[in-house]
């Protein structure tokens, strides 16, 4: 049985394999030559994600830094810690 909490909570999903869903915003990760970032935020605080030359990281507000090899961990650690996207930041 579907919950209405789950209709209204809004998830992250992979589309194809190099673009973040969410909820109808479609963006992919910049690379590593660029300056920009994909910002996320929850209660405790916004996170930066970033493409380098060692896969994903995450800049998250000088507390724990997290890394991953592909996108499909990244999305379950945002949607399993309710980060909600905001936007690109360009630095």
């Amino acid at each position: 049985m579907i919950k209405l909490k789950d209709l209204l909570k809004e998830k992250i999903s992979v589309k194809g394999s190099k673009y973040l869903d969410m909820d109808g915003s479609i963006t992919s990760l910049p690379g590593p030559h660029e300056r920009s970032a994909v910002v996320f935020s929850n209660q405790r605080g916004d996170v930066f994600v970033y493409r380098d030359r060692k896969g994903i990281y995450v800049d998250v507000n000088n507390r724990s830094d997290e890394r991953f090899r592909d996108l499909k961990q990244l999305v379950k650690w945002l949607n399993k810690n309710n980060y909600r996207y905001i936007g690109i930041d360009d630095r």
